[in-house]
């Protein structure tokens, strides 16, 4: 995958928030985007994010997706935060759709070091965030770090993603209003994590995918997903992809622009 050569194209695909005309999509651009993280949560976020880049020590890490492409299975969490996804505007975007769409239930796959879990639930300290993370030292890293910090509405759920599933399916009824797809980074489980959560969706629920262009694989995945009848609303923002059913408003594929997205990507 050519990250630079996506970027021209992505860049040059880009149209103005006056060229939009999905209700949606444009209070999304012109409100959503513009929502600013609050002082509190702010020096919370710094504060976390320091102790992290700063952090020498090690933990051994079971990796049950494609892998990170630089890192061995011994990794500082310093290297570990080097290479998370859900950080700079990315991280902010997590934070921003929380705060401004006020989310009761949040679904993360791919807790890692908690950074993305974080935004989303200092965003709104009210949304009730399950978070599941696989490797068991990980997991056990950030849930200590979360209650060190007072941070009450995350639910940790250490287990794969099919396994989770799988106990969705036993008696799961309560719908997600936000579903985050994080870890893994293989086109064809991407497709297969959507298919299988899209019950515990409702119509307005959004997905949020990420590192669509991880790989080929990836990108070849999000171009079907693009074309799926189902999904209504697409939007690409270069490293995440949004989607959902939305049948309320005509299918239409939109590219949004946020700034800042090549620090620390290319």
């Amino acid at each position: 995958m050519n990250l630079i050569g996506e970027y021209i194209k992505y860049k040059l695909s880009n149209k103005g928030k006056h060229d939009i005309h999905s209700p949606f999509v444009y209070n999304f651009v012109s409100k959503c985007l513009k929502e600013e993280i609050r002082v509190q949560d702010s020096n919370i976020l710094d504060k976390y994010k320091k102790a992290l880049k700063t952090n020498k020590s090690k933990v051994l890490i079971r990796d049950f997706g494609a892998g990170s492409k630089k890192l061995g299975l011994e990794r500082k969490i310093s290297a570990i935060y080097a290479n998370v996804s859900s950080k700079g505007v990315y991280a902010n975007l997590l934070y921003q759709l929380n705060k401004h769409y006020q989310f009761e239930r949040c679904l993360e796959f791919g807790t890692s070091l908690g950074v993305g879990t974080l935004n989303l639930a200092l965003g709104n300290e009210k949304s009730e965030i399950i978070t599941v993370e696989a490797c068991e030292n990980t997991f056990n890293f950030t849930k200590n770090e979360f209650e060190k910090m007072g941070i009450n509405n995350v639910l940790f759920q250490r287990n794969t993603f099919y396994d989770f599933i799988v106990n969705l399916k036993r008696g799961e009824t309560k719908k997600f209003d936000l579903i985050f797809i994080d870890g893994h980074h293989d086109g064809e489980a991407l497709l297969f994590y959507l298919k299988e959560l899209e019950p515990f969706s409702h119509p307005e629920t959004l997905f949020i995918l990420d590192d669509i262009r991880w790989s080929d694989g990836m990108f070849k995945a999000w171009n079907k997903i693009i074309k799926d009848e189902k999904f209504h609303l697409t939007m690409d923002l270069f490293r995440m992809g949004i989607i959902s059913k939305r049948p309320m408003q005509a299918k239409e594929h939109f590219v949004v622009k946020l700034k800042g997205i090549l620090k620390g990507m290319i």
